[in-house]
């Protein structure tokens, strides 16, 4: 990956006035943090990120939302370029991050949650990973939403009210502000001997507590069809809490098996819809060429199965998380959203993100670099015409196959050590 600029970046400071106003700190005109000095924005500088915003429950945010999963941080150098992005992120008014318990973590580690669900003497301790952690310092101030995961031993509300009060812990904050399972209850190991032990409407009952006992702000689920949705939110609903957000695999190359009615019946319910993979890992940037990835598995940047897939996804082929893909993969597409970025003097990415908004949906977009954020940014404060909208569309209505996801990331299911455990978005 390129390596970009590192600042040394410490404590963060925020405007009083800011808070005693009730405003988010993005919302304030900065001139530092820490040790590197941000020029405040003028009228002519000011971020669109600050006027076009959006409602998830109870929350104004930015439309668009910072996803942190690989924000790791495993070197002093990694940690100090996280911060100079998270800082920028602030200070251009994407206050929104996203996160989960499990971010950071390995998938190998939920191997040991599902054996103590078979009932053997295993380690059934904290199983995530140090993203919230660290976001307690690169996010202070900023709205942060994270994620419980459902695993065989948590089998009472209890125990997503524990898992709450942990991650508020690690995030150092009094309440969290959009509090997510981050699936349905596929971890089923006895599945294949036709035990199942779903407890979905256990989890929306924990859901409730934690919203109840001021844990969390607003409350949401991930990776929920229509049917599920309205499940959850009618169960809520008795309970006296209203389901905020629905988080879902959503962009230009993954709008079947689901996506979209999802998406309408979130509408319907007042459910805002949260889309991660909104560039399709990077497919819809228009970057990505076939031997520079090749060269990045040789040179160990990237795995070769993820490099596969992307490859199959650019050329077409057959096998891995992809599937099939017809032969020129998604070069059609490519070509149309070339032609309306150039006609619009935006990027692909940015109007890749900007479709998403036009659907009405909020692209959860990762970040890497502060050039990413400023990227980011300008995917706001403007939309696409109904006939650009239209033209993307039929380029991608016409491509016979979805985004499934690279390597073992996917879009319809969580690798969890032994195997992937998946869900339909029904």
């Amino acid at each position: 990956a390129k390596m970009w600029h590192i600042f040394a970046v410490s404590s963060l400071s925020v405007s009083g006035s800011a808070r005693a106003m009730g405003r988010s700190p993005a919302l304030a005109d900065r001139r530092s943090i820490g040790s590197l000095h941000v020029p405040s924005l003028g009228a002519a500088g000011r971020s669109p990120a600050l006027t076009d915003r959006s409602a998830i429950g109870s929350l104004d945010v930015p439309s668009l939302g910072i996803g942190t999963i690989a924000w790791l941080g495993k070197t002093d150098a990694d940690k100090a370029r996280i911060a100079a992005v998270a800082a920028r992120a602030r200070v251009r008014g994407l206050d929104f991050f996203d996160t989960a318990e499990r971010y950071g973590a390995t998938p190998l580690s939920l191997i040991p949650a599902a054996l103590a669900g078979l009932g053997l003497p295993v380690d059934k301790s904290y199983l995530g990973g140090d993203c919230e952690s660290n976001l307690a310092s690169w996010g202070r101030g900023a709205m942060v939403a994270t994620k419980f995961t459902p695993i065989p031993t948590r089998r009472h509300a209890s125990d997503v009210v524990d898992a709450a009060r942990s991650s508020r812990e690690r995030l150092g904050v009094d309440s969290i502000d959009l509090y997510q399972l981050h699936m349905p209850d596929v971890i089923q190991p006895l599945r294949a001997f036709g035990v199942v032990d779903l407890k979905d409407e256990i989890y929306w009952d924990g859901l409730a507590e934690c919203y109840h006992l001021g844990l969390v702000k607003n409350v949401g689920v991930s990776n929920y069809g229509a049917s599920m949705l309205e499940r959850a939110q009618e169960h809520l609903a008795r309970r006296g809490v209203p389901l905020a957000s629905n988080q879902i695999a959503f962009n230009l190359l993954c709008q079947r098996d689901g996506s979209l009615k999802a998406l309408r019946k979130g509408e319907e319910l007042g459910v805002k819809t949260l889309a991660y993979y909104p560039l399709a890992m990077g497919l819809l940037t228009g970057k990505l060429v076939p031997s520079n990835l090749r060269r990045a598995v040789l040179e160990r940047k990237i795995s070769p199965q993820r490099a596969a897939d992307l490859c199959r996804y650019l050329e077409g082929g057959s096998g891995g998380t992809a599937g099939h893909v017809a032969p020129g993969g998604i070069r059609p597409l490519l070509a149309v959203l070339t032609d309306v970025a150039a006609s619009r003097s935006k990027t692909p990415a940015q109007v890749a993100l900007n479709w998403i908004l036009c659907k009405g949906a909020l692209p959860i977009a990762g970040a890497s670099s502060v050039t990413q954020i400023e990227e980011n940014v300008d995917a706001l404060g403007w939309r696409l015409t109904a006939d650009e909208v239209c033209l993307l569309d039929v380029a991608a209505e016409a491509l016979p196959f979805n985004f499934k996801g690279c390597g073992f990331q996917t879009t319809d299911s969580k690798f969890v050590g032994y195997g992937f455990e998946r869900w339909t978005l029904h």
